[in-house]
């Protein structure tokens, strides 16, 4: 049996800030935006808290992004 794989964690600020700016050459951060394209991640993630409201449902027939 292996082990499963780690938590994903959000990175620390001075990788954040590494990350947004490998952003320009085409390189992913780790953050997706609405749509699932890279995108920055947000200089205000620390203080993000999970929703907890219901789970959101699509129209029959649609994709969520």
């Amino acid at each position: 049996m292996t082990s499963p794989p780690p938590h994903h964690t959000t990175p620390e600020r001075p990788d954040r800030e590494k990350r947004n700016a490998a952003l320009t050459d085409g390189i992913e951060t780790g953050f997706w935006d609405d749509h699932g394209r890279p995108a920055p991640w947000p200089d205000d993630i620390d203080q993000w808290q999970p929703d907890t409201s219901e789970p959101h449902t699509h129209p029959a027939g649609t994709q969520p992004f």
